[in-house]
């Protein structure tokens, strides 16, 4: 007698979409029902949760409060390039770090990633010009500079952590799904 393994996948709002199309991939699997649970609703339901159901929880530990709590308890957490991806038992985490000074490496991963998935461009950051003018307006214009970069910088920083956050699952998928739920046997 096969038994369906339930995968829930949990997301905050802004990685619904993701948390869908993963959900939706899963239970095309034999043996396996997916489904996509925000975080209220897995806090709701955890202590029916047990024997084959399995718990991916998808953003860092500012979007997904869960994160926070199993992370320490993964011991083969992956981080390449701020993409970052692991499981332990039957909870696996998946996201991404937003860490600017991380983009140019992400590249390269996400080049890898395009391979195992065909998906996803990484946008050009927004170049600023300077303007020369007298001390005063110059004063003006640099306070508001300043709060455009600072606000820009974290639109981009935004904007990677959810590149990083689909190649992760890209990677976890590709690299680990089958080990995690049993599918196949680690080595």
């Amino acid at each position: 007698m096969v038994t369906n393994k339930e995968i829930i996948v949990v997301a905050s709002e802004e990685y619904t979409e993701f948390a869908r199309k993963i959900s939706h991939e899963i239970s095309k699997l034999e043996g396996c029902n997916g489904a996509n649970w925000t975080i209220k609703q897995f806090e709701d339901n955890e202590f029916q949760l047990g024997g084959d159901r399995y718990a991916i929880f998808i953003g860092n530990s500012d979007e997904n409060k869960l994160t926070k709590d199993f992370l320490p308890v993964i011991s083969n957490l992956k981080n390449k390039a701020g993409v970052s991806y692991g499981f332990d038992g039957t909870k696996a985490v998946a996201f991404g770090k937003g860490d600017l000074d991380q983009e140019k490496e992400f590249k390269k991963v996400h080049k890898e990633a395009i391979v195992i998935a065909t998906g996803g461009t990484i946008g050009a950051g927004i170049i600023s010009p300077f303007i020369i003018m007298n001390p005063l307006l110059w004063s003006s214009i640099m306070h508001g500079y300043f709060l455009f970069t600072y606000f820009n910088k974290k639109k981009r920083e935004k904007k990677l952590r959810k590149e990083q956050t689909k190649t992760a699952l890209t990677f976890f998928m590709s690299e680990h799904f089958d080990k995690w739920i049993g599918i196949e046997k680690e080595e």
